[in-house]
């Protein structure tokens, strides 16, 4: 079979630049949490898609959640790193300002805000943001990657039924 790596990181720099860009929009809440779904979810579609694509054949679920996995922990690993560096060199606002702001709008107290703003900084901690990512990344792109081998089906039908 040929090498998947080429396929994963593609995946994962899809996932990488898509984010990004979300992070550059400053979409929170309902609408920032979706579309960060989405993009994990991506990261497994793309893999498989351009496996499949590529070599014009067909993979089993199993094999584009394996893809799909390895995309989206690679994606949210190099994506949470990037975004940590750009958020210390002051290019992306700290999300921690950010919620602050988003409180004060909502016309919170200080003691409300201050519980708040503890919670949200144990979860906006690097290490702990990179270990959320990795795991949401990891699951949702083996999902997506599934789903992918579903979708993106090409050549012999029969391909993948074959040792059953």
């Amino acid at each position: 079979m040929p090498s998947k790596t080429p396929s994963i990181l593609i995946g994962a720099a899809v996932y990488v630049a898509i984010a990004l860009l979300i992070s550059f929009l400053q979409l929170t809440g309902v609408v920032g949490g979706l579309l960060g779904c989405l993009v994990i979810f991506t990261a497994g579609l793309v893999a498989v898609w351009h496996y499949t694509s590529t070599h014009h054949l067909t993979i089993k679920a199993g094999e584009g959640a394996g893809m799909g996995a390895l995309a989206g922990l690679l994606g949210a690993v190099v994506g949470g790193a990037i975004s940590f560096a750009l958020i210390s060199a002051g290019i992306l606002p700290d999300p921690i300002e950010l919620t602050r702001q988003q409180m004060v709008n909502q016309g919170l107290s200080d003691a409300e805000m201050e519980q708040a703003l503890a919670m949200a900084e144990t979860f906006s901690s690097p290490i702990i943001g990179l270990a959320i990512g990795s795991v949401l990344g990891a699951l949702f792109g083996a999902a997506s990657g599934a789903l992918g081998a579903a979708l993106f089906k090409k050549g012999d039908a029969t391909a993948d039924l074959e040792g059953y």
